[in-house]
């Protein structure tokens, strides 16, 4: 899905909250506003709907630091962290969250957040019906641009980028001293500058000018740390159309491991190895049906389970139109489906798929749209497959 909503909360409940929704897709703003306070955040739920939710919190409300690690033995050292930065903190390190950023040389940048603040932040994401995988300190959201700083101004704050993963954010009437202290052993600073402003003992690189919730939201996905990290990492959830159309998936699963054993079937009889393939097709038919140990015929009971799980489905035009995918299947057999939903008042299919590279769904698409109106999402590159979400409907 190509539209994201993106939310800057602030440090309190009480505080006001941006909120900006952006189409990676088609590069514009679908909408954008402000919450008096973070009560507000529930009238965003429907807003959301099945997008991807991404989190700014201000950088006021914890320390961004670094601290000098050889790379050597770091598993074991990173143990010691709070023990490390005791002295250089204020409050009880018990009390902190530690969030471990990227490394430059033998420092490393660590974040450090009170888990009360934590909790306070998905407290109120949570009463809101809004679910995060992604929390960003504000001023690591600003694209460094090849200069060393990055600055941006949001209301009365100076949000401050010194370094990949290191930062502040300043209240305006400090700057005069607080650019002297920063300045003070640093030079030939360049800062690429996000608004019009004036700092001192700096070089400014102005950058186009944007509506700043855009330029946070452009610059977190590429952000290097995610608070959400340790005790705060999202558990995964099963997604609840999922769950609703279980019996439709497990058809597409039956019919996909069939069309794959019918292939397997007919390479390994020219190659003489049907006994090792029969023994694989058997052990994955007992994953897909368990409590079905018992195999006399792979085949006739395989199409025997797919005929009564057709008979669970919400009608004959959804299994139509799964039937209608099973040529696509066959033709690119290390495609896989994630999910499937199936939208009967506008008779499509929605579902993401998987799979190894842009080619293999380039021609699952052109297969596919022989028999079926399809409409492509974005392709999203991971470490080592990629996935998209199509929609599709009969022709």
């Amino acid at each position: 899905m190509s539209e994201r909503l993106f939310i800057r909360l602030g440090r309190t409940a009480d505080q006001a909250c941006s909120w900006l929704v952006w189409s990676e897709q088609e590069q514009e703003i679908i909408a954008s506003g402000e919450l008096a306070n973070a009560q507000g955040l529930a009238t965003l739920s429907e807003r959301a709907g099945n997008r991807p939710i991404d989190v700014l919190v201000p950088a006021s409300a914890m320390t961004l630091t670094s601290v000098h690690l050889p790379e050597k033995g770091q598993r074991q050292a990173i143990k010691a962290l709070p023990f490390m930065l005791e002295e250089s903190i204020a409050e009880d390190v018990d009390a902190m969250h530690f969030t471990v950023g990227p490394r430059s040389g033998e420092e490393l940048s660590v974040v450090a957040v009170a888990h009360e603040q934590m909790q306070s932040w998905l407290n109120c994401l949570a009463d809101a019906g809004l679910k995060v995988k992604r929390m960003v300190p504000d001023c690591l959201a600003l694209p460094l641009q090849e200069c060393r700083w990055a600055a941006m101004r949001f209301g009365n704050e100076l949000l401050l980028r010194t370094g990949v993963g290191t930062g502040q954010s300043l209240p305006m009437a400090w700057l005069p001293i607080a650019m002297g202290q920063l300045t003070s052993q640093e030079q030939d600073v360049t800062v690429a500058s996000y608004t019009e402003m004036a700092l001192d003992g700096v070089a400014l690189e102005p950058q186009p000018l944007e509506l700043p919730m855009l330029v946070l939201a452009k610059g977190i996905l590429h952000a290097p740390i995610n608070l959400l990290t340790g005790v705060y990492t999202p558990k995964r959830e099963y997604s609840k159309h999922l769950m609703q159309w279980k019996s439709a998936v497990i058809v597409v699963a039956l019919a996909c491991v069939l069309s794959l054993v019918n292939k397997g079937l007919t390479i390994y009889q020219v190659n003489g190895q049907v006994a090792e393939l029969k023994a694989q097709s058997e052990e994955i038919y007992k994953k897909v049906v368990p409590g079905n140990s018992r195999i006399v015929n792979l085949r006739s009971q395989m199409e025997s389970q797919l005929r009564s799980l057709q008979g669970q489905g919400s009608g004959a035009a959804f299994f139509t139109m799964l039937d209608g995918l099973q040529e696509a299947f066959k033709q690119v057999p290390e495609l896989k489906p994630n999910s499937i939903r199936f939208d009967s008042a506008r008779n499509e299919i929605r579902m993401q798929i998987t799979a190894k590279n842009y080619g293999q769904i380039e021609k699952f698409k052109e297969i596919v749209g022989r028999k079926f109106q399809l409409d492509g999402g974005t392709m999203n590159s991971g470490e080592d497959e990629v996935t998209s979400t199509l929609t599709l409907r009969s022709k």
